[in-house]
């Protein structure tokens, strides 16, 4: 069961970046024709935005995932990664 459960987290967290880069990438080519226009700047950033929170998303997922399998050593790992990615956003901000 335990080899199952990887193999699941796993596709979860593929299934998760490859709608993250295909949603961002499709956004920034409406952007793209927009600013052709002279009006998809917003539309721009927004595409690019969903490809930087894609892998954060990513880790969550499979942070999920770890909870869930009862892995205790890599859920640790994975929310203190969460939290690093998160203070850095915040002190950034």
């Amino acid at each position: 069961a335990g080899r199952w459960c990887y193999m699941n987290m796993n596709r979860m967290t593929a299934l998760t970046l490859r709608i993250g880069m295909t949603l961002g990438i499709a956004i920034m080519i409406i952007g793209l024709v927009l600013d052709a226009m002279s009006m998809g700047q917003d539309v721009l950033f927004a595409g690019v935005l969903i490809l930087i929170a894609s892998p954060f998303l990513g880790i969550i997922v499979t942070t999920v995932a770890l909870i869930s399998s009862g892995d205790r050593k890599w859920s640790l790992v994975a929310i203190i990664l969460i939290a690093i990615i998160s203070i850095g956003v915040i002190l950034s901000w």
